[in-house]
């Protein structure tokens, strides 16, 4: 992925979500070096969905208003932002590592193993399989992830609204 790429993707995104999306990342990633390993891995997969559905509900209740018409979209736009910040999380790491920023196949790839890796190591050809499964059969791919890690239910709808996004 070169920096055109990278646009194109921001592109998708609301300038809201990508402010609070950007915030997102920016507390989850304090938030998870101050923790250590006090905080369960889990719960740091959830985070920043949490996290961002808070912040744009307070973000929608402050300038937006209309909070009882307009709180699912809120929430919905809150689990936009946590997609970014996942996303934005994978592309950090990317950039600060050596080599080349990722294509969208290997940056979707890569969510699906930082959001189950809670659950289970995944390897690269399972997490692609699930990545490229969640593009055309989205119960097939929530099934297949079922599958390869237990007990994570809510880890497989989160990802697969992740990945929508990606």
């Amino acid at each position: 992925m070169d920096f055109l790429q990278l646009f194109a993707f921001l592109r998708q995104y609301n300038a809201d979500i990508v402010v609070i999306g950007g915030l997102v990342a920016a507390a989850c990633f304090f938030i998870g070096k101050l923790c250590g390993g006090k905080v369960s891995d889990k719960l740091l997969v959830f985070l920043p969905f949490a996290l961002g559905a808070v912040l744009y509900f307070a973000y929608g209740a402050l300038f937006v208003g209309g909070v009882a018409e307009n709180a699912g979209a809120f929430i919905k736009h809150g689990f936009s932002c946590g997609s970014f910040a996942t996303a934005a999380k994978v592309v950090a790491a990317q950039l600060f590592t050596k080599g080349n920023l990722p294509d969208r196949q290997t940056l979707r790839t890569a969510c699906v193993k930082e959001m189950l890796a809670p659950y289970k190591e995944l390897s690269d050809e399972e997490a692609a399989q699930i990545a490229s499964l969640a593009e055309t059969d989205e119960e097939g791919a929530k099934t297949r992830i079922l599958a390869l890690c237990e007990g994570a239910q809510e880890a497989a709808e989160l990802l697969i609204a992740a990945l929508k996004d990606i």
